[in-house]
């Protein structure tokens, strides 16, 4: 009987206790609220070196709303039970157990109220279910025997339901980190937010940078009531830039990046190298008009500047100071978030009214294009296969992706991005004069007739005339090679003809000193009966000129005869 009275003192003086703290403890939270939301957000203003003075009536209102909700905390105690009959009060449960059992149902349809507020929206009834869990554990506990089923019962069962969520959000959310302590954390205040409906947005980023980031679970950017995080989970070669109302926050990534109120993300980066082809039309030198393809290679610088480097394109970009080397080098693809920045602070400017906007990578790809326009603009047609200095290896192509490259390389490097390559690789001609899109302004491209416009004619005659001008002037380069090579091998040939003539009369003297003579005069001799053989005669000389061509042909022959007579005939 002894152990339970002490018991029961012991309860008793607990619960008295606790009473006590409960009304004097919810009387400090109310009160305190307002100031600790001053305080915070005077010391964000202060963080970030610009004061809103807005933060003054707000906390004034807080202020006011914590006065009434501080009167209806303390109303059993001073309004409620002094004004009950006098054989109620002296009742005692009325005076122990009513006043904190009138609390507790304030807290519950205060807890209610807030769930519903910051919860129904996108909660989808998770806020009621959580909201009315609590509030069933929290009286099942005091009913057991007041202070001590909430201290035995109600805790451990709270303590237990929030273990488990800890647990299943290591096990289920994503994570950069998995072994991070406060990465473990918010990845539990995220799921924790999510059980009551007041989370921020979930969201995925897509396989590319272009695709729209996909919101797995909406949440609303401007709560503010518990301090868990959002998060934006992207892949190892991706980041994404952080903004908060209408500034910018930061640059994060890759892997899980957690938000906070009113922060969302604008544009994603692939940090991956960028292969982009496109079509352009173009205007040569001399007028035509015609189509190339352009090839880009590019990224996010991940490079160490020299100083000579730095100092040249901070000189071009503020952003870029202190961006002289990546600021993140974790993982496969290093990067500099003030390299990022400056990229963001290009892209911005391009944003119009009723515009949409202009990502990092089209930007890049525009200013390629853009240049490859002007180079291109300054070269004639047949420069494009055929260099302005050709010579060995001469390729056109290479010498225009140089200048392409030349000229864009700077204004890229200027916003953090490495332009890897940059060239024309084909070129085509429109059907019928036309580019591929613009097909259904045929009228403007031709006449009445189906023609091309005079314009269109003058530029093909001028472009024709040019050409035969080039092809006559290399077939006359050609003749004169080919007659050039004619007389060399006559000369050529003459020449070994004489040598073979020397060398035989050599040979023929080492035979007899006195057979060289007999031998020129034979090829002399030869040498005129060709000649006279050859000749055509004359119409008008007729017979004549035949039989003294004969005479003349047997006179030879007893020459011939004389000089080196046949074997029988000369003895």
């Amino acid at each position: 009987m002894d152990t339970l009275g002490t018991t029961g003192w012991i309860i008793g003086t607990i619960n008295t206790l606790l009473d006590s703290i409960f009304l004097g403890g919810g009387l400090i939270v109310i009160w305190g609220y307002p100031l600790y939301y001053f305080y915070r957000k005077f010391k964000k203003q202060i963080n970030e070196g610009k004061i809103n003075f807005e933060v003054f009536p707000q906390t004034l209102l807080l202020l006011g709303l914590a006065t009434g909700v501080c009167i209806v905390w303390i109303s059993p105690e001073l309004i409620i039970i002094p004004n009950l009959p006098k054989a109620i009060q002296l009742w005692e449960p009325t005076t122990i157990i009513f006043p904190t059992l009138l609390r507790l149902v304030e807290l519950s349809l205060m807890l209610i109220a807030i769930a519903y507020l910051f919860g129904h929206e996108y909660g989808d009834g998770r806020w009621l279910r959580s909201s009315l869990g609590h509030i069933v554990v929290i009286f099942l506990g005091f009913a057991f025997n007041r202070w001590g089923g909430i201290l035995f019962i109600t805790l451990p069962t709270l303590l237990a339901y929030y273990y488990v969520l800890y647990r299943v959000a290591i096990i289920t959310l994503p994570a950069s980190n998995p072994e991070n302590i406060p990465e473990k954390w918010k990845r539990f205040g995220v799921l924790v937010s999510y059980a009551w409906g007041m989370q921020y947005p979930l969201m995925v980023v897509g396989k590319h940078a272009w695709d729209k980031i996909e919101t797995r679970i909406p949440g609303d950017f401007a709560r503010d009531i518990l301090p868990a995080p959002g998060f934006i989970w992207t892949r190892s070669h991706q980041i994404v830039s952080i903004t908060g109302g209408m500034q910018f926050k930061r640059v994060n990534g890759p892997g899980v990046v957690f938000t906070s109120y009113l922060e969302r993300p604008e544009q994603v980066f692939d940090l991956r190298l960028q292969l982009r082809t496109n079509e352009i039309e173009v205007v040569s030198k001399d007028g035509i008009s015609f189509v190339v393809r352009v090839f880009t290679g590019f990224r996010m610088d991940p490079t160490y500047w020299d100083k000579d480097t730095y100092e040249r394109l901070r000189k071009k970009n503020t952003i870029l100071r202190g961006a002289d080397k990546p600021s993140h080098t974790r993982g496969s693809f290093p990067y500099s978030s003030l390299r990022v920045q400056a990229a963001l602070g290009v892209t911005s400017t391009k944003v119009g009214t009723g515009n949409p906007p202009i990502y990092w990578d089209q930007w890049a790809i525009n200013v390629v294009e853009d240049q490859a326009r002007k180079v291109i603009s300054q070269k004639k047609l047949d420069e494009l296969w055929r260099p302005a200095e050709d010579g060995k290896f001469a390729n056109a192509m290479d010498s225009i992706a140089d200048e392409i490259k030349e000229g864009a390389e700077f204004t890229l490097h200027a916003a953090g991005i490495l332009l890897v390559m940059a060239r024309v690789v084909n070129f085509r001609f429109p059907e019928n004069g036309k580019h591929a899109d613009e097909e259904s302004d045929e009228k403007n491209k031709t006449n009445e007739k189906g023609e091309p416009d005079e314009i269109l004619q003058q530029q093909i005659a001028t472009w024709a005339a040019e050409w035969d001008k080039k092809r006559d002037a290399i077939l006359a380069e050609a003749d004169a090679e080919s007659e050039q090579a004619q007389q060399s091998a006559r000369t050529y040939a003459e020449e070994l003809k004489l040598n073979s003539i020397i060398e035989s009369l050599k040979k023929t003297k080492e035979m007899d000193p006195r057979l060289p003579q007999y031998v020129i005069a034979m090829r002399f001799l030869s040498a005129l009966q060709d000649r006279i053989s050859k000749q055509p005669p004359e119409a008008e000389e007729g017979t004549q000129q035949e039989k003294k061509t004969t005479e003349s042909n047997s006179h030879l022959k007893e020459q011939q005869n004389q000089i080196h007579p046949r074997p029988g005939k000369e003895r």
